[in-house]
């Protein structure tokens, strides 16, 4: 039986091209649906229930509701594994795609047989990602061992800028990059500096240990009577 498969791409003409070469590859593939939006996609989802969904990370919605859909997958579609479509090899993107519950992550830079290599493996139970990719969920994996086992004292947030605080607040409501820079209307560049420089005050490593610490060190400031 052929592996049924979701595309949900930004471009119609990429959605049509990536349908069009997987339906090549010897009847391995069965191609259910194309969407373009998280609405459209979620909505397939219901609808066709299909093994994988291949999500690239930027929809129509925005150039994070591949994110989101990849989350929404997750949690309420178990059953189809996801393979995460990057416009990059950006360590954070990675994670990030990762985090969501991808099962594979891969590049545009790749080559289409890899992407083919990567939904079969995904369909057959296992993790997908270049050496690289890996190599940055290790890092990530034991920068948080090496912080968990520090347990370092919360700090207090005073040491960060109004800035600095506006920021943190944004990320601890589940924000993304993107989302964070239209909100405080600066560049999604600017936005990441401003979170390496909280990470480096605060102790921490990861969007988890940043609201763990804020959260913890709210409760800690006295209130007013």
């Amino acid at each position: 039986m052929p592996v049924s498969i979701l595309i949900a791409e930004e471009s119609f003409l990429g959605a049509d091209l990536l349908a069009m070469a997987l339906k090549r590859c010897q009847n391995y593939f069965e191609v259910m649906a194309q969407v373009s939006s998280l609405s459209e996609a979620t909505k397939s989802l219901a609808e066709h229930k299909p093994q994988i969904a291949l999500v690239s990370t930027r929809l129509r919605d925005g150039q994070t509701s591949g994110y989101k859909l990849i989350s929404y997958a997750r949690e309420h579609f178990p059953l189809t594994s996801t393979v995460a479509l990057l416009h990059d090899s950006q360590r954070e993107h990675v994670l990030e795609a990762f985090q969501c519950g991808a099962r594979g992550v891969i590049s545009r830079n790749q080559a289409f047989r890899v992407l083919v290599k990567c939904v079969r493996k995904v369909h057959e139970g296992e993790i997908w990602a270049s050496p690289d990719q890996i190599g940055f969920v290790f890092e990530s994996l034991k920068r948080n061992s090496d912080w968990a086992a520090a347990h370092p004292p919360q700090k207090d947030l005073g040491e960060l800028t109004p800035r600095e605080r506006d920021v943190a607040a944004l990320v601890m409501e589940g924000l993304r990059n993107a989302e964070i820079a239209v909100r405080l209307s600066v560049s999604e560049h600017t936005v990441r500096n401003y979170i390496m420089r909280i990470y480096d005050k605060l102790g921490v490593s990861n969007r988890v240990q940043l609201t763990r610490q804020c959260t913890g060190a709210l409760r800690a400031q006295p209130r007013d009577n």
